[in-house]
């Protein structure tokens, strides 16, 4: 699953992210990283049939890598690159919405 860099630098434009401290900025990535992350996989989640989530949430258990859990989302949830896309998209208008 992909991140378009293109809105990625919009976000990073909007925070004004160059006047902050290296630390603040780097402490600010990661936690837009971490809302990305959160918000695309509620999305795969909500997309995946009652069965799949239930294996989904066996698998989850046996703490796997990021493959193997990618190869599972890849395999049982239909268009699942765009979750990522429409995640980011969300975040872009609402970090935009306050911020300019």
């Amino acid at each position: 699953m992909s991140t378009d860099s293109t809105t990625y630098t919009k976000i990073l434009d909007a925070l004004n992210l160059s006047e902050l401290e290296p630390e603040e900025q780097e402490e600010i990535l990661l936690d837009l990283n971490d809302l990305v992350f959160k918000g695309t996989l509620i999305r795969l989640i909500e997309r995946m049939p009652a069965r799949i989530r239930e294996e989904f949430d066996s698998l989850l258990a046996t703490d796997p890598s990021e493959d193997v859990m990618e190869a599972f989302i890849q395999k049982n949830v239909p268009d699942a690159d765009s979750a990522v896309t429409e995640t980011l998209a969300e975040l872009t208008d609402d970090i935009l919405a306050v911020t300019t």
